[in-house]
C-alpha cells in the first residue's frame, strides 16, 4: 500500500459537512456507540493528561466543538483554544464557545510553524482528499516538546456486525476513508522530529499520540 488511505473517493468535504451539520451530533454519537468510542476515549484521556489552562490548543477539524466545549468547562481558558473546520455550518454550531474559530482546511493550516502546545484532530484526517499533506500540516504547527493527538477511522478488522455496518455506511456515503494506521504512524516518524505512540483501542479506529522532539 503506497498511500496512508485504503479505499474510497472524496468530494468536497466542506460542502458535505455543511449538509451534515444539523444532524452530525446524532450520527456521531451512533458511530461512537458502535465503533469509535474506545478510540475517542483514548484521545480524550491522553489530552486531559497533558493539558493545562494556559497551553495553546488547536482542535483541527473541530466539528461541533464537543471536546473543546468540555475542556473549557473543566477550566481551560477559551483564549487558549482555536477551533478550525472547513465547514462554516459546523463552526456555526460552535457559536456558544468563546474561542477563536477559523474556517480552514487541514491541508493548508493558516498558522505559523510550531504555534501550538497541543494539536488534536479527531475524525477529520480520513475525510480529506490528501491525508498525507494534512498530516504534514498538523505536524508542522506543533511546538517542539509538545504533542499531536489524532483519532481516525483505521483500516482494521471489525469486532462486530455493527462495526462492519458502520464502516460500510461511511464508505458508501462518501464520509471518509479508512486509513492505514501503520502509514499514519510512519509519516511523523520519518521526519525524525516525532516519537509516535499508538494507544490501544478496539474497533475500526485508532488513536495516535505524537510528541515533537525537535
Amino acid at each position: 500500500m503506497n498511500s496512508i488511505y485504503s479505499t474510497g473517493d472524496h468530494g468536497d468535504v466542506a460542502a458535505l459537512y455543511d449538509r451534515l451539520a444539523p444532524k452530525y451530533d446524532k450520527l456521531h454519537r451512533r458511530w461512537l456507540k458502535h465503533a469509535g468510542g474506545e478510540a475517542q476515549a483514548a484521545l480524550e484521556a491522553s489530552v486531559r493528561a497533558i493539558v493545562t489552562p494556559d497551553k495553546n490548543l488547536l482542535d483541527a477539524g473541530s466539528g461541533t466543538g464537543a471536546f473543546a466545549r468540555a475542556l473549557i468547562s473543566e477550566g481551560m481558558s477559551p483564549a487558549c483554544v482555536t477551533l478550525l473546520d472547513p465547514s462554516e455550518a459546523m463552526l456555526a454550531r460552535c457559536a456558544d464557545i468563546p474561542a477563536l474559530k477559523v474556517n480552514g482546511r487541514l491541508e493548508s493550516l493558516p498558522f505559523a510553524d510550531g504555534q501550538f502546545d497541543i494539536v488534536t484532530c479527531a475524525w477529520a484526517l480520513e475525510t480529506v482528499a490528501r491525508p498525507e499533506v494534512a498530516l504534514g500540516e498538523l505536524c508542522r504547527v506543533v511546538r517542539p516538546g509538545c504533542t499531536l493527538c489524532i483519532t481516525f477511522c483505521a483500516n482494521m478488522s471489525a469486532r462486530t456486525a455493527a462495526d462492519w455496518l458502520m464502516r460500510q455506511s461511511i464508505i458508501w456515503r462518501g464520509r471518509g476513508r479508512f486509513l492505514s494506521r501503520e502509514h499514519v504512524v510512519r509519516m511523523p516518524e520519518r521526519s525524525g522530529k516525532f516519537e509516535v505512540r499508538s494507544v490501544p483501542s478496539l474497533g475500526p479506529a485508532a488513536t495516535l499520540i505524537a510528541r515533537r522532539i525537535a
